[in-house]
């Protein structure tokens, strides 16, 4: 099969994958926020204790480290699963190319890509090549496409970098980097290591106003010949500092290689400030790594920057063997004169865990790095890239299935431990016995109030005194009209039995409503007091605390039991409802308990017969005395008036006076006979209590509640990450 089809291939399976990754990742994130906010309860237990039981506190911190563990492993996976869906996201197959200075890197590029010195600069002297370069096969329209760095790229991922290592406050922006570096202390035991990061920082610094225009510029489109000013660090230059990468479109000489794309890696085994930038390249972009060698002459040996660079390989795709990522190139001097250091390496290869392939040619022979190296790398491809992809989901599968049964292992146990059937017995037990005594307090309270009643509420010499003060108000207050008036009036009615009988309709109405509003004012007076007992009886200071602020205990009485009926569903608690609907429609003024008996008294006042009238106007009374008459007139209103104040007081004395004790005794019993002896009253009073026992009784149940509110909130967010977990296992891909 051809390379361009087992690349295309390849590349489309790739694709297919993508979605499910990127979904797969977006499930680990919230996997990982779920975990975060499992540790944030864990802590919020441990900071603040009260109330919870030991053995919660004590299980809550176990869980909490131990599922701190697993969101560390968890993030990690989210990590892998995003470079590779990166990786898999890619329209090209990337191999890089990595080597120090001299060793052939930029030879074997030359060789394999067929660009020369101009495209990609070789010295002899120090490293050339200051950027990464992407090398692509095109049929035509051969071209180089230069990519610079934002401003905040630059800044958080080229510069910052540098500060972090050298542990010295960051610049928050470019331009507070153009002042002055700070001077750092050359001290510990990276103190070599440090001197060579900050030379390079200064460097940049000093560089900066060069190249500084570029940043946040568009790509560049530039003839091949243009390349050599964007990525070369040869004869001062200094522009590929901005530059983030520089896309080569060109054919390559000896295969079709569609899809594929050679990275160039400057700088990778060099102390740098920015190694993440450069390792990131390894964790997402490049799918293999051609390491370049060249065995000194003089005596050889792996190098601890050749291991280096074995790690940050091994590191990036821990998923991966390194012998299917890495290829190592020993670099054959032409005259042979490093064949026995060749040897010497292929003999002794380096101690790696996965031992990567090794591979002999001399890169300035086109001939040898293409049998010898570039073939053998495709071919590799070829043969094992597909199965690489397949290995590196396998082993985020295995690492997620890991998580999984860790996960499990943790939350099911301590599921099992926040149960919550113990403690709803335990609170479902003390609230029994709290609506129980509720209910008895409740009965003991009206039947005292009932007893206290009939005991303690004798008002018939105060209602006696009541009527006598009203009456001696009424007799002081006559409203008789004066003996001019009288007069006055009698040339309006033309006759004194006119005027007499409608001032004695007028003494009645009046009477009537002086009575009915002094009484009314009273009786509403022991009606409220008595109200406000059977209220003390019935809403103890617990159910008073649900009523609104308005429903205070010298509110009207009626206000707290519209507020209270408001609680109420009429229709499950209807005997409830019905019996404070009766309270408050519960008339006991004058015209419900007394009117109908005063009127009988008011015969004297009464003018649907004669008589009064007929006493009251003198028989010799003409038209022409009618003036002298006047004063007889009047004497006999008040004399009417006053004897009928004289019949009411005996008759309020004799026989209405323990009326007011009896009628609010008949309220209250039937009040306690509606609330606590009713058939079924009892269970509306538990309904009624069930749903608002915690505002009820918050001292006595609100620690039964917190325990029980804390252990149902740990299940559901173990259950949740439980959940969460399988299903982000159930996503990956085959």
């Amino acid at each position: 099969m051809a390379i361009r089809t087992v690349i295309t291939d390849v590349l489309d399976k790739r694709h297919q994958k993508v979605l499910a990754l990127e979904k797969i990742h977006s499930g680990l994130s919230e996997l990982e926020m779920q975990l975060e906010g499992l540790q944030q309860m864990s802590a919020e237990v441990e900071h603040d204790p009260a109330g919870i039981p030991e053995n919660i506190v004590k299980t809550s911190a176990k869980i909490g480290n131990q599922l701190g563990i697993v969101r560390d492993d968890v993030t990690e996976l989210g990590q892998a699963v995003t470079n590779l869906a990166k990786r898999f996201s890619k329209e090209t197959i990337n191999i890089g190319v990595a080597g120090k200075a001299r060793q052939g890197k930029s030879t074997l590029l030359q060789q394999v890509s067929g660009l020369s010195n101009t495209e990609i600069p070789t010295s002899d002297e120090l490293p050339c090549t200051g950027a990464k370069s992407k090398i692509f096969h095109e049929e035509d329209n051969f071209r180089a496409e230069i990519e610079f760095y934002t401003k905040e790229e630059f800044l958080k991922e080229i510069i910052h970098p540098y500060f972090e290592k050298l542990n010295i406050p960051k610049p928050f922006s470019l331009k507070r980097f153009l002042e002055p570096l700070p001077v750092v202390k050359e001290s510990g035991d990276e103190r070599n290591l440090d001197k060579a990061i900050y030379e390079k920082l200064k460097f940049i610094h000093e560089a900066f106003p060069d190249f500084h225009e570029l940043l946040s510029k568009p790509p560049k489109v530039l003839d091949l010949s243009e390349v050599i000013d964007y990525v070369t660090q040869s004869e001062g230059r200094t522009i590929y500092l901005a530059v983030k990468s520089a896309n080569i479109y060109t054919k390559f000489p000896n295969h079709d290689v569609t899809g594929l794309c050679l990275v160039d890696l400057p700088g990778l085994e060099a102390a740098q400030g920015h190694e993440k930038k450069l390792v990131a390249s390894l964790e997402h972009e490049v799918d293999a790594v051609i390491f370049v060698k060249s065995p000194d002459v003089l005596g050889t040996d792996w190098e601890q920057a050749d291991y280096n660079v074995f790690d940050l390989v091994d590191n990036a795709v821990k998923e991966v063997d390194l012998a299917n990522r890495l290829f190592i190139v020993l670099n054959q001097k032409s005259d042979g004169s490093n064949q026995k250091q060749v040897q010497l390496l292929q003999e002794k290869p380096p101690e790696t865990y996965s031992q990567p392939t090794i591979l002999v040619a001399n890169c300035l022979d086109a001939d040898e790095v293409e049998h010898k190296i570039f073939s053998v790398v495709l071919h590799h491809i070829e043969d094992n890239l597909e199965k690489t992809d397949k290995q590196y989901i396998s082993a985020l599968t295995s690492k997620m299935q890991t998580a999984v049964n860790t996960l499990t292992q943790i939350i099911t146990p301590a599921h099992s431990f926040f149960d919550t059937t113990d403690a709803d017995l335990t609170r479902e037990r003390k609230y029994r016995q709290l609506s129980e005594k509720f209910l008895r307090d409740l009965t003991k309270g009206l039947e005292k109030l009932v007893f206290d009643v009939q005991k303690e509420l004798d008002i018939s010499e105060e209602f006696k005194q009541q009527v006598e003060d009203i009456c001696d108000e009424a007799h002081q207050n006559a409203p008789i009209p004066s003996q001019e008036d009288l007069a006055e009036q009698y040339l309006e009615f033309s006759g004194w039995k006119g005027l007499v009988g409608e001032e004695l309709n007028y003494l009645r109405a009046n009477l009537t409503e002086f009575l009915a509003t002094r009484l009314d004012s009273y009786l509403q007076t022991k009606l409220d007091e008595v109200l406000r007992q059977v209220l003390q009886r019935v809403f103890p200071p617990a159910l008073q605390n649900i009523l609104p602020a308005e429903a205070s205990e010298d509110s009207d009485p009626r206000t707290i039991i519209l507020e209270f009926q408001r609680l109420l569903n009429k229709n499950v608690h209807a005997n409830l409802y019905k019996t404070f609907d009766y309270i408050l429609k519960f008339n006991f003024s004058y015209h419900s308990h007394f009117h109908y008996r005063v009127r009988e008294e008011m015969g004297l006042l009464n003018t649907y017969s004669s008589v009064s009238v007929d006493d009251i106007v003198p028989q010799d009374a003409t038209r022409d005395n009618f003036e002298q008459k006047a004063e007889e007139i009047a004497r006999g209103l008040e004399s009417h008036y006053q004897q009928t104040i004289y019949q009411l007081r005996r008759k309020f004395g004799e026989k209405m006076q323990s009326d007011p004790a009896n009628a609010i005794l008949a309220l209250v019993e039937e009040v306690k006979d509606r609330l606590v002896r009713a058939k079924g009253i009892k269970e509306e009073w538990k309904s009624f209590l069930d749903p608002i026992r915690g505002q009820l009784w918050a001292n006595e149940l609100g620690q039964f509640e917190k325990e029980i509110a804390l252990r149902k909130h740990w299940q559901n967010a173990l259950e949740d990450i439980l959940k969460s977990s399988k299903h982000i296992f159930s996503e990956f891909p085959d």
